[in-house]
C-alpha cells in the first residue's frame, strides 16, 4: 500500500461492462521529505506520478488517501471479479511520521 493525493477523476464512456459505474480517481503517489532539512520528515512531496485507481469508498479531490495496488486490490469489497489494479481503501485522517503530523 502506499499513500497518495486525489489530483481528478477519469471519465471513459466507453469501457469494460464489470467498471461500469464504478468510480475511478487520479492519485498522485507521494513520498515523504527526507533530509538535513530541519523541515524533513514533516511534509510530503509529489513524485510527479499519476495512478488511476478505482474508488471504493467515496474520496474527493485534494484528499489523502490509502492506495491498494496490485492482485491486493481485487481484495476490496466487490471487486475480486472486476479488471483493476489500484483501489482507494482509505481517507487518511492523520500521518505521523518520525514524531512529526504531516500533510
Amino acid at each position: 500500500m502506499f499513500l497518495g493525493r486525489v489530483k481528478g477523476h477519469v471519465v471513459a464512456t466507453a469501457k469494460d461492462p464489470s467498471i461500469k459505474g464504478q468510480k475511478l480517481l487520479i492519485v498522485e503517489p507521494l513520498k515523504v521529505a527526507y533530509g538535513d532539512d530541519v523541515n524533513a520528515g514533516d511534509r510530503f512531496e509529489p513524485t510527479g506520478r499519476a495512478i488511476v485507481s478505482m474508488d471504493s469508498i467515496g474520496a474527493g479531490e485534494g484528499q489523502l488517501v490509502l492506495i491498494a495496488q496490485g492482485s491486493s486490490a481485487r481484495l476490496a469489497k466487490g471487486l475480486n471479479k472486476i479488471p483493476v489494479d489500484a483501489v482507494v481503501v482509505g481517507i487518511v485522517d492523520d500521518a505521523i511520521v518520525m514524531g512529526h503530523k504531516i500533510q
